[in-house]
């Protein structure tokens, strides 16, 4: 079983990493997070999870243990596999998903290829299983009176602007990442400072 995974970035598209391991080109399908911290041609550690099934062997990748965690606890949901999974990890951070999970609001899990019956899944298999397992979770209502900032309505800004859906990952967290408070930001702040970054670019 491959646990984790360190080598060279040779290439970023939307949904994954192509990483050079040992002289092999590996594909890894990546969250949001981890797709964020990748350069091209500089060096990438990453947690990983090798999923086979009759389509074949699937890589995926994710920047710290937790991220795994979440990734291995959606697998358990009936209809959600591997990419499906890691696709709401990289429309969400893992925060995110784990509030939404633990305080049954569905919506805020319906991203592309994920539709409302799935999340109403989701939500209902796990709810008691991640309350137990993530000791850590915030209180999904404190966030939101904080004025938590979701990403997906600037992800879809960014996107029907042109951006690759890639793009907009990165731009939206490195954004985060240089703010420092983000506490006091709205949507239209956080569109604004990716989309500076992006044409700075």
């Amino acid at each position: 079983m491959i646990n984790s995974l360190r080598g060279k970035v040779l290439s970023i598209n939307d949904e994954s990493i192509t990483l050079e391991v040992s002289g092999f080109g590996l594909e890894v399908f990546s969250s949001r997070s981890l797709m964020s911290q990748a350069s091209l041609s500089e060096e990438l550690f990453c947690f990983a999870y090798m999923q086979v099934s009759d389509a074949g062997i699937s890589l995926f990748g994710f920047s710290d243990e937790r991220e795994r965690m979440l990734f291995l606890e959606l697998l358990q949901v009936k209809t959600v596999g591997g990419k499906l999974a890691v696709t709401l990890l990289r429309h969400l951070d893992a925060d995110q998903i784990l509030q939404a999970i633990v305080s049954g609001s569905s919506s805020m899990l319906t991203v592309p290829g994920l539709g409302a019956k799935r999340a109403e899944r989701i939500c209902f298999e796990l709810k008691n299983k991640i309350s137990k397992k993530f000791s850590d979770i915030k209180n999904f209502g404190e966030q939101e009176q904080k004025g938590h900032v979701s990403d997906s309505f600037v992800m879809e800004a960014l996107t029907g602007l042109g951006f690759s859906q890639g793009e907009a990952v990165r731009a939206i967290s490195r954004s985060r990442a240089e703010a420092g408070n983000e506490a006091s930001w709205t949507e239209e702040a956080l569109l604004k400072a990716s989309l500076s970054l992006l044409r700075r670019n």
